[in-house]
């Protein structure tokens, strides 16, 4: 029997989960040694990468930060979250420094000892749930109103 795998994505699929473009990630894979290996047409992304990628858009866009400042941690970002269960993602909170990354799985209210160096705080909630919204749209509630009584068969005698 084989081995269960996690859900890849293709680089089209990415873009459309992330809003970052081929060639955002094609610049990006020049300074962040992670995505070096996702490279050609073929590269497929995980859940924790279209989740990196998301919170280095946010950096990029956000804060108008310069990719190749921030390298090593955005690099340690992408490590820690291949490393952590999506699960456990979810509510957490990430800490990039210019050299690694931290993350605080229990949210604002768990974060203990906060980095001594300065550092960017990225919520992870609202990027998951935006990245789900794309993958699992929601459906539209229903206008039909709950009937008083519950309809019943009704037989004849034909």
């Amino acid at each position: 029997m084989s081995e269960i795998t996690a859900i890849q994505f293709t680089q089209d699929q990415t873009r459309t989960l992330t809003g970052v473009s081929v060639e955002t990630v094609r610049h990006w894979r020049k300074a962040i040694p992670y995505l070096s290996s996702k490279t050609g047409k073929v590269a497929r992304f995980t859940f924790a990468d279209l989740l990196g990628l998301a919170v280095t858009h946010e950096l990029v866009n956000s804060f108008g930060v310069h990719i190749a400042t921030l390298s090593a941690g955005v690099d340690s970002l992408f490590r820690l979250l291949a490393a952590s269960g999506p699960a456990s993602l979810d509510g957490a909170i990430v800490f990039i420094t210019s050299i690694e990354a931290t993350l605080y799985e229990g949210g604002v209210e768990g974060v203990g000892q906060v980095p001594a160096k300065p550092a960017l705080m990225i919520p992870l909630a609202p990027l998951i749930a935006k990245i789900q919204r794309h993958m699992l749209p929601v459906m539209p509630a229903s206008n039909q109103t709950t009937l008083p009584f519950p309809p019943e068969a009704i037989r004849s005698r034909a």
